[in-house]
């Protein structure tokens, strides 16, 4: 890739995290949980499936709600859906709690994210977490990793930011670190995460392999694509 690069903006899920070991079964338990805690009475595999679940098959539709959406959008869905749960804000916030606790215990990094971000690092490169999950999550995951000194910004939908596609998220990280765009890519696995990186002027953006979304999909909208975040350094440095 020709010319530096001065910052890289991650997607967490699918991304840095395994998708389907984090978070798979905890995404397609919500709607059952949420029915049983507030004893509801509601077809709960249809919840799953409008919010791009599929309780059969034990897998999740990319571009789908549950795939790339937060948990305020799904909240919204499920609220309309079955009127009796409570307030979309207490909805979004038990989603949040039980997805983030549920991650917490099966969290599956798709490679030595150390070794990732230490060598960013030591060429300079500043490194961002942007993620649709809530902020917490992010720094969850940060700490729970030992990565605290390696990352530079962080930010989730509750961030004050509009949620990816829009760049809010990425545009922000450029005012911290004083950078442009076209200094930066962007690396996820959904086409959230591409149209974030196209809106915000991103020198490229850089799909990966471990999340929810298939090859064919990620490949109108990725400059590159890579197995997983792991290839990354190899990707920028490869003519340096």
């Amino acid at each position: 890739m020709p010319g530096p690069v001065r910052g890289v903006l991650f997607d967490k899920d699918g991304t840095l995290i395994d998708f389907e070991k984090t978070w798979l079964p905890g995404l397609l338990s919500a709607a059952r949980q949420l029915v049983e805690t507030h004893g509801i009475k509601t077809d709960v595999d249809d919840l799953t499936r409008a919010a791009g679940g599929d309780p059969e098959k034990g897998a999740i539709a990319p571009g789908t709600l549950l795939a790339q959406g937060t948990a305020i959008e799904v909240a919204e869905l499920w609220c309309g859906l079955a009127p009796a749960l409570p307030e979309i804000d207490e909805t979004a916030a038990w989603l949040d709690t039980y997805w983030l606790d549920h991650a917490a215990r099966n969290l599956a990094p798709v490679c030595d994210l150390r070794q990732l971000f230490s060598t960013l690092r030591a060429r300079d490169v500043r490194i961002a977490i942007v993620t649709n999950d809530a902020e917490r999550g992010a720094r969850d995951m940060v700490e729970s990793l030992g990565l605290r000194d390696l990352v530079d910004f962080v930010a989730g939908y509750d961030s004050g930011h509009t949620p990816k596609p829009a760049p809010d998220m990425l545009e922000a990280f450029l005012r911290d670190g004083d950078m442009k765009a076209t200094e930066t890519v962007m690396v996820g696995d959904s086409r959230a995460d591409m149209e974030a990186g196209r809106a915000a002027g991103c020198r490229a953006t850089i799909g990966v392999l471990t999340g929810a979304t298939p090859e064919s999909q990620l490949a109108s909208l990725a400059d590159f694509i890579i197995p997983d975040a792991g290839h990354l350094p190899d990707l920028l440095f490869q003519a340096h």
